[in-house]
Formats: C-alpha cells, sequence, structure tokens
C-alpha cells in the first residue's frame, strides 16, 4: 500500500528504506523491472529527478513532466513512495551556453564549465530565477501526485563563487552590516599593514590560507570571517527561494529537506532552519562508524528529535575515481542502517541503485550493474526491508530518550580555526569528535550535539570548547542556565575573541569572566615542551597539555587545577606558568561552571563530565566495551521501552546495561540475559520483560 499523504511534517508512521534512482538514464522499457526488483527487496521509497534538469526542459521554456509523471504512476502502483530532488545542481547545457554568466567563478577568475555538476552560482540572480522557474514547473506538475512523500532542494549543496555579481552583492552586504567603510575599517582594526579601505568596492573576496613561512600570509580574518557568513547567507537564501516555490506552487503540503554534507564550511544550522526535516549524506566507512555517531546526534537534536533522514549511504563500496570498500559485507551494511535509525532516524536511503552506463561514477556501487544483475549484499538490503517493516511502527512510537546532556557544535567556530589555527593539526570538527564527543559515547553517556543557537533548558550539562566567540546573547543565556542549576564545561579556548573576530580590549574574555568566575592571569604555549608542562588537579589527578595554555586569577570561582612546569634535575629551566591556575571550578547560582585552561587527556576530561553527570543525576547507559553503540528508546510516559546496540568494531564485543536483567532481541527473537555478546557488526534491539 501507498503511504498516507504527511499528515504532520513532523512524524513518520514507519521506517522507509530504498535508494536513488535515476530513470532518465534508461528507456521507459527499463523502469518496471527495476520497479520489480525493488518491490522484491521490499524498498518503499526512492530518490528522483535531482539531476535531471534537461530532461524536464530540453529547451528554453520547452517543458517535458510526461515522462516523470508515468513513472511516479508506476512506483505509486507499486507501493513505493517517491522524494522529488529539485535538479538545480546539474543546470543543462542549453542554460549555461546562453547565460554564462550563472557559472560559478573560482578565486583565481577561471569560470567553470558545462558538463560537472554544481557548476551554477548560487549568489546569481538570474540562475536563482531559473531555478524558480524549473521547481515551479516541477511542483505544479507533480506535487500534488499520490506518489510524492517529499522534496530534496538540490544536492550536497557547497562551495563559493567569486565572479563580479559576488563581489558587489558581498560589497552590498558590507555596507549594510556596517552602514560605513569607516565603521567597518574600526570594526576590523584595519590600521594594520595599512589595510583600511575607502570604499566597500575595494574589499577582496579571498580564500584563507594558513600563514607561515612556507606558505604567503593569509588574509585578514574578520574579512575571512564575514566573508563566510555573507557566502552562506546566500545559500540560505537559496535554499529558502526553492521552499517557497514548493510550498506555493505544489498541490499539498510534504516535507522538504536536502543532503548536507560533512564540510563544516557550510552552516548547516542556519540552511536546515528552513527546512523540515534534517537530512544528510554520509559514507564513513566500517573503520570509521564511530564517526557517525556525531552527526546522528547533532540531526536528532537539531529539530527538536523529528526524526532525521539518511539520504546516501553506499549499498556496498563507494567510488568515482578511487573505490572505496565502504561497508566490507552484509553485517557493515546492517550495522550502519540500525546505527541511523536506533540513533533516531526514520529513512535510510542507499546511492545509487542502477549502475549508470555512462560518466563520472559508473565505479560507485549500487544494487543492480547496468545490465541489470544483482550486486553484492542483496540479502542484507532485504532483511533491513523486512525488519524495518515488522518493527518501524513499534520503534516510531518509542522514540529516542531525550538526553540531558549535550556538547556545543559551532559552525563559526570551524570558520575561526580554519582562518587562524592555533597549530598544524587545529581541525576543528575533528577535535570536537575525537576528544569532546567520541569520549561521551564510549563512555555510554547518552548525549546531543547542538547548536549555539539551541534551546539550553533540556539539559543539566553543556559541554562547550574550542569556540573563540561567544556572542553576548549567548553569554547571558549560559548565566541563566548555569543560575537555574545547569552544569556547564567551559573551554578551553573559548569566548577570547568578538563577534569580528579580533581581540578583546578591555578584558581577554569580553565578559564571559562573570560566567568563569575568573579572569585571565596569562597565556602561553606547551609546544615543544609538552613532556614538561602537566596539569595537577586538586584531587592529586594529572593530565598532560596541548598546543595552548590559558591561566586565570579566580575571583569568585575557585581553583581546582594548575599547571607544573618545575625545573628539572636534567638542568631545565622553570618554565611558562608553573604554579598559574588552569582549572577553575565557579559555583553560580543553583549550576556551577568549570572552565579549563587547555586540551587534556582523555581520562581527565571524562573525570571531569562524569563528576558533572553525577551531581546532575545523569549515569551511564552501559558499562563495558566502547565499540558498542548504546540508544535508549522510550514509550510514551518516558519510561524505557527498549535499548538498541550496535557493535561498531569488526571483531566480538561485550557490554553490560544499566538497567537490565532479562528480555528479548526483537530482531533474531533470541532471550538476552545478563551481560550481552554481540557478534562483530552485530545490532540488537533489545525489548526488556
Amino acid at each position: 500500500m501507498m503511504t498516507e499523504p504527511t499528515d504532520d511534517l513532523h512524524r513518520d508512521r514507519r521506517l522507509l528504506i530504498g535508494a536513488s534512482w535515476y530513470p532518465e538514464m534508461w528507456p521507459p522499457g527499463e523502469w518496471p523491472r527495476d520497479i520489480e526488483r525493488m518491490r522484491e527487496l521490499g524498498f518503499t521509497i526512492v530518490r528522483l529527478f535531482e539531476f535531471a534538469w534537461h530532461r524536464l526542459e530540453p529547451a528554453e521554456g520547452e517543458f517535458d513532466t510526461d515522462w516523470a509523471v508515468q513513472l511516479l504512476d508506476l512506483l505509486h502502483e507499486a507501493g513505493i513512495a517517491a522524494m522529488i530532488g529539485t535538479p538545480t545542481a546539474a543546470p543543462p547545457a542549453w542554460l549555461t551556453a546562453k547565460y554564462p554568466e550563472v557559472l560559478k567563478t573560482d578565486a583565481r577568475g577561471r569560470r567553470a564549465t558545462h558538463g560537472q555538476r554544481k557548476h551554477g552560482s548560487h549568489i546569481s540572480q538570474r540562475y536563482r530565477a531559473l531555478a524558480g522557474r524549473i521547481v515551479t514547473v516541477m511542483a505544479e506538475a507533480l506535487g500534488d501526485h499520490p506518489a510524492v512523500h517529499s522534496w530534496q532542494i538540490d544536492n550536497e549543496m557547497s562551495g563559493r563563487d567569486f565572479g563580479q555579481e559576488a563581489h558587489a552583492a558581498f560589497h552590498q552586504w558590507l555596507a549594510k552590516r556596517y552602514g560605513s567603510v569607516r565603521e567597518m575599517n574600526q570594526a576590523w582594526g584595519l590600521e594594520f599593514w595599512s589595510q583600511a579601505y575607502s570604499d566597500f568596492s575595494q574589499v577582496p573576496m579571498p580564500t584563507a590560507e594558513v600563514g607561515s613561512i612556507e606558505v604567503p600570509e593569509r588574509h585578514h580574518p574578520s574579512l575571512l570571517i564575514d566573508l563566510a557568513r555573507f557566502n552562506n547567507r546566500q545559500w540560505s537564501d537559496y535554499i529558502a527561494d526553492q521552499v517557497h516555490t514548493i510550498q506555493r506552487s505544489a498541490g499539498r503540503r510534504v516535507p522538504i529537506t536536502t543532503n548536507m554534507v560533512g564540510s563544516m564550511a557550510m552552516d548547516w544550522f542556519a540552511h536546515n532552519r528552513h527546512l523540515d526535516r534534517v537530512g544528510s549524506s554520509m559514507y564513513k566507512d566500517v573503520d570509521h562508524y564511530s564517526w557517525n555517531a556525531i552527526t546522528f546526534d547533532r540531526m536528532r537534536a537539531e529539530k527538536d528529535y523529528a526524526p532525521y533522514w539518511l539520504l546516501e549511504t553506499a549499498p556496498n563500496w563507494s567510488g568515482g575515481g578511487r573505490v572505496w570498500n565502504i561497508h566490507r559485507n552484509k553485517a557493515g551494511v546492517q550495522a550502519m542502517a540500525w546505527m541511523n535509525v536506533f540513533l533516531g532516524g526514520s529513512m535510510t536511503l542507499f546511492w545509487q541503485w542502477r549502475q549508470h552506463w555512462a560518466g563520472q561514477e559508473m565505479q560507485h556501487g549500487t544494487h543492480v550493474t547496468a545490465t541489470g544483475r544483482w550486486r553484492p549484499n542483496r540479502d542484507a538490503w532485504a532483511a533491513l526491508a523486512e525488519r524495518f517493516s515488522q518493527h518501524g511502527a513499534w520503534l516510531l512510537s518509542r522514540p529516542p530518550r531525550r538526553a540531558e546532556l549535550a556538547v556545543m557544535l559551532s559552525t563559526e567556530a570551524a570558520w575561526a580555526w580554519s582562518i587562524d589555527p592555533i597549530d598544524q593539526d587545529m581541525r576543528y570538527f575533528d577535535r570536537i569528535r575525537d576528544d569532546f564527543h567520541l569520549p561521551l559515547v564510549r563512555a555510554h553517556l547518552w548525549r546531543d550535539v547542538i547548536e549555539p543557537e539551541a534551546d539550553l533548558s533540556p539539559y543539566k550539562v553543556l559541554v562547550m570548547p574550542l569556540m573563540p566567540m561567544v556572542p553576548e546573547s549567548l553569554r547571558k543565556r549560559l548565566r541563566a542556565w548555569v543560575e537555574a542549576g545547569g552544569r556547564l564545561l567551559l573551554g578551553p579556548y573559548t569566548g577570547h575573541r568578538s563577534e569580528q573576530f579580533t581581540c578583546f580590549t578591555d578584558r581577554e574574555f569580553g565578559g564571559l569572566e562573570e560566567l568563569m568566575g575568573a579572569t585571565s592571569a596569562t597565556s602561553f604555549t606547551p609546544m615543544w615542551a609538552e613532556d614538561r608542562i602537566y596539569i595537577e588537579f586538586a584531587d592529586g589527578t594529572h593530565s598532560a597539555t596541548r598546543t595552548w595554555c590559558e591561566a586565570f586569577e579566580p575571583t569568585t570561582g575557585q581553583a581546582v587545577g594548575w599547571y607544573r612546569q618545575p625545573a628539572s634535575a636534567r638542568g631545565h629551566a622553570e618554565g611558562y606558568g608553573h604554579d598559574t591556575v588552569a582549572v577553575v571550578r565557579h559555583r553560580l547560582g543553583e549550576g556551577e561552571v568549570i572552565t579549563l585552561g587547555c586540551r587534556i587527556d582523555e581520562p581527565s576530561y571524562l573525570h571531569l563530565v562524569r563528576g558533572l553527570c553525577g551531581a546532575a543525576g545523569i549515569e551511564p547507559m552501559a558499562h563495558g566495551d566502547g565499540d558498542v553503540l548504546v540508544c535508549p528508546r522510550v514509550d510514551g510516559s518516558g519510561a524505557p521501552a527498549a535499548w538498541g546496540v550496535v557493535n561498531l568494531a569488526d571483531t566480538p564485543r561485550r557490554i553490560e546495561l544499566h538497567q537490565w536483567q532479562t528480555g528479548t532481541d526483537l530482531l533474531t527473537a533470541r532471550r538476552i540475559e545478563g551481560a550481552i555478546e554481540l557478534r562483530p557488526l552485530e545490532a540488537m534491539l533489545l525489548r526488556p520483560d
């Protein structure tokens, strides 16, 4: 049976599974064969048309949607839903030939050529108008078809344009933001190196090269931050234009999404505010499945626990040029899919259904070959479809438990560290993932990943590291949250830059001192001396230091950690920061803030987090191997209803769940008592007795 039209844009009735399909590559006589194969697997949704602009508009103003309606009719008869992609990532040749100004220009002034994808400029007003026209035609022709489940905007959007129109738009944006060149010069401190401008038209659009002896100096950081803000505002407007066009022109309202990608050059938090659902492409391999957790934890929290959608992962391997053996075997495919579902997803789409018989991605993994033969993992896809059908409604009525612990992820912090890195390894997202989020996953502490604009009230503990710019509005919200009982682990490297990405000239932390209960004492680098500098905590434990050290002078806070770098018997002199304060605890109202002066080792970090969680009444969900992902689900009353567990390792693992004695693995109907033994990459859906 075909799914009913969506009544609630933020709820799902069943778990969906399917693939991206490009029927425009094949004659209509082949379509029934492919659809029958999808039915054979139990697939319930396909993603369509995202690159089909030429087929839908073969010449300017000449539209052909009859073939698309015919295809949707076939899918509807087969009980398969459709996600419609707007085709604006791949403009046709007639468009780029007639309107070459819509092509993106790179930083060296070279214009993109036809035959790629994402070669149109999201800033070009003509391109936006032409994109709006094809989206209008599609929405009017297809928007009320009963097969249509949802819409996807464009495809894996990203990138910048450095053309003349982009320059002019940037200058207009600056004029609106600052009002006058004088105000901009003052805000950015442009007397340095005589960088001051006399007209907005003089401001360049540079790239962010890291300055060193080997590489020419990078451009002004305030300019680069604002350029990133401008580019992302243009992307948000581009997305909003298409969303509004669909809402205005389609016959009925269904959810709208898009497939974000991993780069933090894009402010997906801002872009996703225009969309009904959060979606993503994800291609981490079996050795790095744990890296997916940060994205799933983010997607779950971003729309207040509305089910998110995994819109692309490989059905076996992945490749355009080099071929990546992503999942390796059927156990890997199923582990990835269950990880998605257990953490809060309701859709798993593979890329792609049928091998392209021509073009750039013929080597990519697919379900069937160009000749129609099955590729590896057929039994895995069918097993997932069967289990989704059996347990989907039950799972969706028992959503993930609301987390009370969160890690803050800031897109602007990612830009800041790419523009002005503190060392050669300062890749912001990697550091957040590996140093601050992944340890929580491995310690089985249930958590969300949230943006700076997020509502803080659901959380009892917040981890907020590596965030140079903390806007005044966030500082005020943090203080109110802490005073009401929140527990904050602040830093390191947080709050030391203004919103223009400059140093503060009154206090080093620009007002964050009131939250910290301390002021700055000094700062120094342990680089080349890490083996001699460490932190000693008040309880006698120690931690290594890394990269950069801030030392504090407590005011209303209490010192709980000190830098130690004494003179040594080998003749090393006493170093920077010896005996200065490295960690401050500040009791504020009903809550507390612990401020870190530098990056610390994982055991010390977890010790601090566990202490804050214990004070807030947050306990680990399990103990045992950190390679086992644990995902709590609750019933309508909030009581524990199930645990999804996935072994992310390709060797056996073991854990013991707290609040668990006996029950059943719903995926296999096996009885489970006591400790849980998992085979390599095995997933279980555990329901307690």
